[in-house]
């Protein structure tokens, strides 16, 4: 069956992931982008930055529609997964919803914008990481976490 308990847990998350998404860049977008970056600490500031690239700036200088394509065919692949696994745990479910919702926030961000809202800024002294957002987070947490406490099923021969 394609729908069972599997979904429920994959799409709450994947919609939590994307509206906080959303929320986040909107405020940037009108605050952040008119007012000039927030410094929060010595280590870490609001900014505003486009991303024609993927995460952390990687391939900024590409052309966008690499990463659209990338987009979506690594969103279905996530779709994919969540329909094969055989005993999918909640964990499991819940970590490839956020990897499906922060792919579908930076996807919204290529179609609607041209390029990724990136705000989050870290930094020791002059030296920054590239700036990110939450989606670009939820991904790199939610691939980590799938992997660290996915467990397959092993077929008996």
């Amino acid at each position: 069956m394609f729908w069972d308990r599997r979904w429920v847990p994959f799409v709450v998350s994947a919609v939590i992931i994307f509206a906080l998404d959303r929320i986040t860049k909107l405020w940037v977008l009108n605050k952040v982008a008119k007012e000039g970056a927030i410094r929060v600490s010595s280590f870490f500031n609001i900014v505003y930055v486009t991303n024609k690239g993927g995460a952390f700036g990687i391939g900024r200088h590409s052309e966008g529609y690499f990463f659209i394509v990338a987009s979506v065919v690594a969103m279905v692949v996530v779709l994919l997964l969540v329909r094969k696994m055989k005993n999918p745990t909640l964990i499991s479910c819940v970590s490839l919803g956020a990897v499906f919702g922060g792919g579908l926030g930076n996807l919204y961000d290529r179609l609607v914008y041209g390029s990724v809202v990136d705000f989050l800024d870290f930094h020791i002294g002059n030296a920054h990481w590239p700036a990110f957002n939450l989606a670009d987070s939820a991904v790199v947490v939610g691939v980590i976490v799938f992997a660290f406490f996915y467990k397959p099923v092993k077929e008996e021969a």
